[in-house]
């Protein structure tokens, strides 16, 4: 009888264990397949007229040659 009674305290606290463990396993599920409604919003740097100056120096070495 003593041992029926182990058998079944072990198993509910085993089932619980693994249940816990299911349980927070399926809550990281949910919270990593969360869904973005509104993608990032990307602001491009503001060049400072650098780039364009390279560039036109670059398109004038290519006519040159």
């Amino acid at each position: 009888m003593k041992d029926l009674i182990r058998f079944l305290i072990g198993f509910i606290v085993g089932f619980a264990a693994v249940y816990r463990f299911l349980s927070r396993k399926e809550e990281k599920q949910k919270n990593e397949e969360t869904i973005i409604e509104e993608p990032p919003q990307f602001n491009p740097y503001e060049s400072s007229g650098k780039l364009l100056e390279v560039l036109k120096r670059f398109n004038e070495m290519k006519q040159k040659i």
